[in-house]
């Protein structure tokens, strides 16, 4: 489907990263916010004067049954994202939701299929996949430029928003599940979770995800090790930034007999920072989700591509384990 002229977006679900996304849409020139969702009348009222085009309603299915209606965004809680993604696309919108997509592969695959059945763009917000420094560790990677690729480290740590209707592994891991199977698109084959999330692919690649909501500093990191060098990227948007590590390793002792030597020195140990110009990644994807309505695109966060995050996030929490008791 192509659609003509800005896309009419209603918001749903106006509190924490709803009102980012309020933010977002309404400075977006080829869409225009035209409804606003939320259970809160006063919620409603307050962005309400700053979207004066905007009608507002607690009424979710009020809002479906609007034809000027093209698209819903929803910003709602994580147990609430296949209800009213389905019911949208049944109702003919295009809809934005954030990660995850759902809670089971059972509900995201019905979600894929009615979006493919409706011929409407089901587009999940992995902000991070956006970020033009994330595209660059891409090109690196591809263009063989830490060699081989052994490892992955992610970092996403904090305080607070702890959230009752899911963890913080259905809540934060998505995000870097994202990146890893966006930087490395291969099967994942072993996954396990315990407490803080790793996973362990065969093949020659594993990856470690620590997660926490009770953490003294932010981070969102990812750390990817090659055999020849090392990329570090930080990913908090107040100190975003993406490193290059030159390395060598000694891996003999001169004499061609390795096993002859108890370490192996790090020869050489350089860092260069990659300088980008910068960009929010949440506005490149609201864009990014627009053309994809406009131009009848698949997004590169579609409901179908997601799909495998949440098979991995499943997986993995069927596999949990947390810890034995000595007593």
């Amino acid at each position: 489907m192509r659609a003509a002229g800005r896309v009419k977006v209603a918001v749903v679900g106006l509190g924490y990263w709803g009102k980012n996304l309020l933010r977002t849409f309404g400075a977006l020139a080829a869409a225009q916010v035209i409804g606003l969702c939320d259970l809160a009348p006063a919620e409603i009222a307050r962005y309400a004067e700053q979207h004066p085009g905007a009608r507002g309603t607690t009424d979710y299915a009020e809002l479906l049954g609007r034809a000027d209606v093209d698209a819903v965004v929803l910003a709602t809680p994580p147990s609430r994202h296949h209800p009213m993604a389905l019911a949208a696309l049944r109702a003919g919108k295009h809809v934005w939701v954030e990660k995850p997509l759902a809670l089971s592969t059972a509900e995201g695959g019905e979600l894929v299929a009615a979006a493919r059945q409706a011929a409407r763009v089901l587009f999940v917000d992995e902000t991070f996949l956006y970020d033009p420094l994330v595209h660059e560790m891409k090109r690196i990677i591809d263009g063989g430029g830490l060699g081989e690729v052994c490892h992955l480290s992610f970092e996403r740590l904090g305080m607070g928003r702890i959230k009752r209707d899911s963890n913080v592994w259905w809540n934060s891991a998505p995000h870097d599940l994202s990146i890893l199977l966006y930087l490395m698109p291969r099967p994942v084959l072993h996954v396990r979770l315990h407490e803080h999330c790793y996973l362990q692919p065969e093949g020659g690649v594993s990856a470690h995800l620590y997660l926490s909501w009770l953490h003294p500093e932010k981070t969102a990191s990812v750390t990817v090790i090659g055999r020849e060098r090392m990329l570090a990227y930080e990913g908090r948007f107040e100190k975003r930034g993406l490193t290059v590590y030159d390395y060598a390793i000694q891996r003999s002792n001169g004499n061609g007999d390795a096993s002859a030597a108890a370490t192996m020195p790090i020869r050489h140990f350089a860092a260069r920072r990659l300088e980008l110009p910068a960009a929010e990644p949440l506005a490149l994807a609201a864009e990014h989700f627009v053309d994809s309505i406009r131009n009848g695109t698949e997004p590169l966060t579609s409901g179908a591509r997601s799909l495998r995050v949440v098979e991995v996030l499943e997986a993995a929490e069927h596999a949990a384990t947390r810890g034995g008791r000595t007593t």
